[in-house]
């Protein structure tokens, strides 16, 4: 049976797919362009890929790096062990957030459903 959790969006400060904010992309252009960092340590510091630092860095190369995913993309997919194995992670993750009451039902108008 599923969780009832599965159909519940994450909040932005839930989700944990590292995001970047605008202000650490300029923190990060300007270190890379005073020159004292490398593509690599920045990756490395502010915990993303090489690929997204170049997207920051080189914009004039992000069409290239976006259409390259686009044509390899079955290179870049997981098995579907591997899949498998991740999205039951993420349900039980959500599960948890929702048993631990940090996870909110939203209804239909997109406002969070209010604590009775």
């Amino acid at each position: 049976m599923p969780y009832k959790s599965e159909k519940i969006p994450l909040q932005p400060n839930q989700d944990r797919r590292r995001k970047l904010t605008e202000e650490q992309k300029d923190e990060i252009l300007r270190i890379y362009e005073s020159g004292v960092c490398g593509m690599r340590p920045l990756a490395k510091q502010f915990g993303v890929s090489r690929t997204t630092i170049q997207i920051i860095v080189r914009p004039d190369r992000a069409a290239r790096i976006k259409q390259r995913i686009k044509d390899h993309w079955r290179d870049y997919r997981p098995s579907n062990e591997e899949w498998a194995e991740i999205m039951r992670e993420h349900r039980h993750y959500k599960q948890s957030l929702y048993v631990k009451g940090e996870l909110k039902e939203v209804e239909e108008n997109g406002i969070p459903e209010k604590d009775s």
